[in-house]
């Protein structure tokens, strides 16, 4: 009796499924990676006000892995980082909490929406670092609207809060979009290609693909 050929149906199944384990743990591996990164650069900078390099690292995830593992990378490193943070733990206020990972989450999602400036045939360097600063100054303006959202939800009077929250957090609001547009600036050009290499040389690309592989179902 002749042995069963591995090209048999039951084979083709065993090495799909197979194929579908080792995808899964590498998406899984990707984002463990991507989300430790993020909150161990942003405890980096934790004893500099407002200057912190989370926001471009899950902006990264997002170019490197695509946009829903970005936000899913986004939401998870934020809710770590703010909800252990030493200078007080983000769920104390749950609002503010909330809207801290909403935020952080859009990041991550604009990265894999914007990962065509660094796939495939990229601008110069110029037009990238433009491109950067403004995706930066674009994604923290995002951020900094949620924590006034979040922090005025508070409040017994939301545009008052709201009003309050602006004017309270002027100076260090204003040294946040700037500070993120300089790191988004300086890093877009240099980093993210050498990111979007590094991704698709460890994870063969399969999870860059997979947001458009979902989409094209």
């Amino acid at each position: 009796m002749s042995e069963r050929s591995s090209t048999s149906p039951a084979g083709s199944a065993h090495g799909g499924a197979t194929s579908a384990r080792g995808l899964m743990g590498t998406r899984t591996a990707a984002t463990a990676v991507f989300t430790a990164l993020a909150v161990a650069l942003g405890y980096l900078l934790l004893s500099v006000p407002n200057v912190e390099l989370l926001t471009f690292t899950v902006f990264a995830s997002g170019v490197a892995l695509g946009r829903w593992r970005g936000a899913l990378i986004g939401a998870l490193a934020m809710a770590i980082y703010s909800g252990l943070n030493p200078y007080g733990f983000g769920f104390a206020v749950p609002t503010l909490y909330a809207a801290q990972i909403a935020a952080t989450a859009l990041t991550g999602l604009a990265g894999g929406l914007a990962a065509p400036l660094w796939r495939g045939r990229a601008p110069g360097p110029a037009v990238l670092a433009v491109a950067s600063g403004g995706l930066g100054l674009l994604t923290t303006l995002v951020y900094q609207c949620a924590v006034v959202v979040g922090l005025a939800a508070m409040s017994p009077e939301f545009r008052t809060g709201a009003v309050a929250v602006i004017l309270s957090n002027a100076f260090f609001s204003v040294l946040h979009l700037v500070s993120n547009t300089v790191i988004f600036a300086a890093l877009g050009p240099t980093v993210l290609p050498g990111v979007v290499r590094l991704a698709d040389e460890r994870f063969g690309g399969a999870c860059a693909g997979a947001d458009e592989g979902r989409a094209a179902h």
